[in-house]
């Protein structure tokens, strides 16, 4: 992979092929897949590096990370890598990476033809039902988490001009709405005029690809799928195919939710990029939740074969 110069602040060429994920989860460890198939070393985070699927291979290198204390010898691990991403959610209101890490970051985003990128979340928004958001609407977030993503956004432009990605609701292989109608934990949740939007696992990777490829210090992009839809629509149409009776509707007001959920439903909003065609160049494998389930459904009975 290259990277095209836009202007002297912006990477040129990716000779060192390797890259520092702080947190290989679910998004961290599909992007990561995607850039060692092409030869590049990954370096990254995980709270236990023995029981991650890649542990032993030797393109990997997986170091330790929690909340609770510094990275050993991570300056000596940045020296090598000259592309980082954060995947990790803020934690008791501040960012762990940057809690302990920032001072070393800033260092790090000095040196040339280097690139960072926050995985953020469409939570920073406002509750909107009439209007459509997207990178130009201002941040202005109906939820305290909202909020302090917001603030952590900040800190890592201003840390490390790293790009933002606002990622919507994440789902793939493993990890949708098959699953839960599978473990019969799926719940049909009924709040009026309540849309959110999804974004496939492969078109989260793709987008960030495409933004590393076509680098822009600090800039903002969402990734979303086209069609906002309720949450039941979803559930339905996992449940037909899967040849399955979806599960009955709940009201909003008489769901037993936890507190985080229940904040899930305080917003509702119709999201767009208006930079992920024109500026990065990359179009939606999955532009709605139908084909990605589709898509899952058959990634998922693969899995099951194997």
């Amino acid at each position: 992979m290259s990277y095209k110069k836009l202007n002297r602040e912006s990477l040129i060429i990716v000779t060192q092929k390797h890259i520092f994920i702080f947190g290989l989860g679910y998004v961290g460890t599909a992007l990561a897949d995607r850039l060692a198939a092409e030869g590049w070393h990954i370096t990254g985070t995980t709270r236990d590096p023995s029981a991650h699927k890649r542990a032993g291979e030797a393109q990997w290198t997986l170091l330790p990370f929690g909340s609770n204390g510094a990275i050993d010898g991570l300056d000596s691990h940045l020296q090598k890598c000259n592309v980082i991403l954060s995947t990790i959610a803020p934690q008791d209101k501040q960012d762990p990476v940057l809690r302990y890490h920032r001072d070393l970051l800033r260092i790090w985003s000095k040196q040339k033809s280097v690139w960072s990128g926050y995985i953020s979340a469409t939570s920073v928004y406002a509750d909107e039902i009439d209007d459509w958001v997207d990178e130009n609407t201002p941040p202005a977030p109906a939820t305290e988490r909202g909020r302090v993503r917001v603030a952590t956004e900040l800190d890592w432009q201003n840390s490390t001009n790293a790009e933002i990605f606002r990622v919507a609701g994440i789902y793939g292989p493993g990890r949708s709405a098959f699953t839960a109608l599978r473990e019969n934990r799926a719940r049909i949740i009924d709040k009026s005029d309540h849309l959110f939007n999804r974004i496939h696992l492969d078109d989260i990777a793709g987008g960030i690809l495409a933004a590393m490829a076509t680098p822009e210090p600090c800039r903002i992009v969402n990734l979303t799928d086209k069609e906002p839809a309720k949450q039941g629509d979803v559930v339905r149409y996992a449940a037909d195919l899967l040849g399955m009776a979806p599960p009955p509707t709940i009201p909003y007001e008489e769901a037993d939710l936890t507190p985080m959920a229940r904040s899930f439903y305080k917003s509702r909003r119709k999201l767009r990029s208006v930079r992920l065609e024109s500026e990065l160049g990359y179009r939606l494998k999955y532009p709605n939740y139908r084909k990605g389930l589709e898509a899952v459904l058959k990634a998922d009975q693969k899995a099951e074969i194997k």
